[in-house]
């Protein structure tokens, strides 16, 4: 029996087939491990609701009118941090909230039509985050490369599916 927040290998082969195509169809998968398709919808149905992934279609920004895509680091007082994340989740254009070390307690990504509404939000909407103190903002001209193919390096190379690894469409497997 699978422990619970845990992967077996074909788990990471589903979650990487999708990564690199999310609209890939359960019967291909299924095919590609000769398992049957109903137990691949069960385990990216029960993969999704652990919330090991989503699929989701991602827009470039620059092609959808969205001129704009500034990365901005925060500094907040310690005892606002809840408040600050709170009120940041809440902000529209904020399309990333990262708490990090270092040299500021939030990195933010926001997307926006034009530098008028850059300076709207940078002036308006971020003055009203509880407890910031400064704020330093740099503009993404181009964005060369953006992935989300990953797993953990622990999960990088899995052992190969091989047939005691993987359900048989006969027995029923999971």
């Amino acid at each position: 029996m699978r422990q619970p927040g845990t992967l077996d290998p074909l788990d990471i082969e589903i979650i990487r087939l999708l990564q690199k195509d999310g609209r890939l169809p359960y019967s291909a998968i299924a095919e590609r491990f000769d398992i049957a398709e109903g137990t691949v919808r069960k385990r990216v149905t029960r993969l999704m609701s652990e919330g090991y992934f989503r699929i989701v279609g991602v827009a470039s920004p620059f092609k959808v009118g969205m001129d704009v895509v500034a990365i901005i680091g925060l500094n907040v007082a310690r005892q606002q941090m809840a408040r600050s994340r709170a009120h940041l989740q809440r902000l529209e254009p904020v399309r990333y909230i990262g708490i990090t070390t270092g040299t500021f307690d939030y990195i933010i990504e926001v997307v926006l039509p034009s530098m008028q509404a850059l300076l709207h939000f940078l002036m308006s909407d971020l003055a009203r985050v509880p407890g910031l103190s400064h704020t330093e903002t740099s503009l993404v001209l181009d964005i060369p490369k953006q992935s989300y193919d990953w797993l953990p390096a622990a999960l990088a190379r899995p052992r190969a599916i091989g047939s005691e690894a993987r359900p048989s469409r006969h027995k029923g497997g999971r």
